[in-house]
């Protein structure tokens, strides 16, 4: 079935009596099942969604998990996918000849009209099992801030998201079917077709949940400490990349030659924003440092949420290279800390880079410090008058709300 919600976000009324991919057989092996959930889970993770078994029930009723025309030869061949090792992407056919182009593609069967359409609006990264993934948070969380009461932004959103247990019968489960069934087929009344649609979305997500076991989906703990060194990079175990995943670009620079960016905004709240999160191995003062070669943002404003309140400090990304020392700071190793960089400078379209960040004890007695200096521009240590005055704009010290 067309996904229309893609084109038509507050699509009412039921979809139509098409058949969906999913209601054909798919030719996954159990191994190959287990390995495209556990890209769900990680893909998922990423973005801080650690109930990952709701996408893939949601996997199974589009599609019954399968990514590539291989896995499901009834229906249209899409573009080529690395996920597929070159192969045909799986396309919907239920939009007309397959010579049209115009099915939705992947697990969670994108649409924004034909191929080159729908690759155009949301990028290349959506051929792949992670990238279709990404872009299928991105849209559940825009739905549930919408349609849920009390939820009014991306953090509040994944909260709900990540509550909702997986049981039938449980209020929060029986609300996630509705809500999917409506957003993502059109099926929003009570009636016996949208009833069994929204039990469907789920069933199948606590049915794949039990399948793989709850140690399986266990992802809210997997930044357990610091990384030796005291290196955060980006998109590892103690990072978090929020917001729409197609305005996150990568590149092959900065540190580790790996880096990310997106454009700023004059924006009230962050559209996009990462989180470096900190698990020192023991509470005492850290030394924190940022990696920001190659950005052109003039206030890139990082919060550092420790020990009960939050500093702010802005930096001029376009006057630096390389390691540059945000300030020492008490933490308490009490799992809640962690250090927010928002696209929402005041400045729009500037350049933002989002890269490692380096903690380091400032007694050097234990594990989370040290590391190569790779470019540092910071003098080391506590941070000196100097050195602050010649990266950082401004230091707001207030109470955590």
């Amino acid at each position: 079935m067309r996904a229309v919600w893609w084109l038509f976000p507050l699509v009412t009324g039921c979809a139509t009596d098409e058949a969906s991919t999913a209601e054909h057989a798919s030719a996954l092996t159990a191994e190959v099942r287990q390995a495209r959930a556990a890209l769900i889970r990680d893909s998922a993770a990423e973005m801080g969604v650690h109930n990952a078994a709701l996408l893939g029930g949601i996997a199974i009723s589009e599609t019954n998990l399968a990514h590539c025309w291989s896995e499901a030869t009834y229906a249209c061949k899409g573009p080529a996918s690395p996920s597929c090792d070159g192969g045909p992407i799986i396309a919907g056919a239920a939009d007309g000849p397959c010579s049209d182009e115009q099915g939705g593609l992947g697990m969670f069967q994108f649409d924004a009209g034909t191929y080159s359409q729908t690759i155009s609006t949301y990028t290349d990264s959506i051929l792949t099992v992670e990238g279709n993934t990404a872009q299928a948070v991105a849209f559940v969380v825009d739905k549930v801030i919408l349609d849920i009461d009390g939820v009014n932004d991306w953090q509040a959103a994944v909260d709900w998201i990540n509550s909702i247990p997986m049981r039938a019968g449980d209020p929060l489960a029986d609300r996630w079917g509705r809500l999917m069934a409506c957003r993502y087929n059109g099926c929003c009344s009570d009636s016996s077709l949208c009833t069994s649609r929204a039990a469907g979305y789920r069933d199948n997500a606590i049915d794949l949940y039990a399948e793989l076991g709850a140690e399986f989906w266990a992802t809210a703990d997997r930044c357990a400490a610091i990384p030796d060194g005291g290196v955060i990079d980006q998109r590892t175990e103690c990072y978090v990349a929020a917001g729409e995943p197609r305005y996150w670009r990568r590149e092959a620079s900065g540190f580790g030659d790996d880096r990310e960016w997106t454009g700023t905004t004059a924006a009230g709240k962050p559209s996009n924003y990462a989180q470096w999160l900190l698990r020192p191995a023991r509470a005492t003062t850290y030394t924190i440092e940022a990696y920001v070669t190659g950005g052109e943002a003039t206030a890139a404003s990082y919060e550092i949420h420790h020990a009960g309140m939050t500093d702010t400090v802005m930096i001029d990304q376009a006057a630096q290279s390389g390691f540059v020392t945000l300030g020492d700071f008490e933490l308490t190793g009490d799992g809640s800390e962690y250090v927010l960089l928002g696209d929402n400078t005041g400045t729009a379209d500037q350049k933002l880079v989002y890269d490692a960040l380096r903690v380091t004890a400032t007694d050097g007695s234990d594990g989370n410090g040290g590391g190569d200096d790779l470019g540092n521009c910071s003098t080391g240590g506590r941070a000196s008058f100097g050195a602050i005055a010649a990266v950082v704009a401004l230091v707001l010290r207030r109470r955590r709300r």
